[in-house]
């Protein structure tokens, strides 16, 4: 698998509910089991742009993945159209969407693409959850 495989619901016409579990809580589940040098490899392997705001999340996570497990953050992710000019709250509830804001890690709100906290704990790969 690869990171582009986190994004292939996008191609394939799948739901926005469907891509955004498979990026926000598939994706460190399945990163976390890989090994060390599988971890890096997988990170530096560039996935092609979508042209969605997708792009956005997956680079965001992709940066949050490399810096939770200490690895350098791949360069691709900086590429221009992995950001959002608007800033995109995945949750349309009003307190979640705050909590988003708050307690987002640094490279969502880089990317300007920010999940729901709750979606992302221990039991998705993360080493803390974001709300303690």
């Amino acid at each position: 698998m690869t990171l582009e495989t986190w994004i292939e619901g996008v191609k394939q016409g799948r739901s926005e509910h469907h891509i955004k579990r498979m990026v926000v809580c598939g994706l460190p589940r399945w990163f976390n089991r890989l090994t060390r040098s599988e971890q890096r490899e997988a990170l530096n392997r560039r996935p092609a742009l979508t042209g969605t705001r997708w792009d956005a999340l997956l680079s965001a996570m992709a940066e949050h993945l490399a810096e939770l497990h200490d690895h350098p953050i791949p360069a691709w992710v900086n590429e221009p159209e992995r950001f959002l000019e608007t800033t995109w709250v995945l949750s349309d509830v009003e307190q979640i969407r705050l909590e988003s804001l708050w307690y987002s890690p640094p490279a969502f709100i880089r990317h300007g693409a920010i999940p729901d906290p709750a979606d992302l704990d221990r039991r998705g790969g993360e080493k803390h959850d974001w709300i303690l």
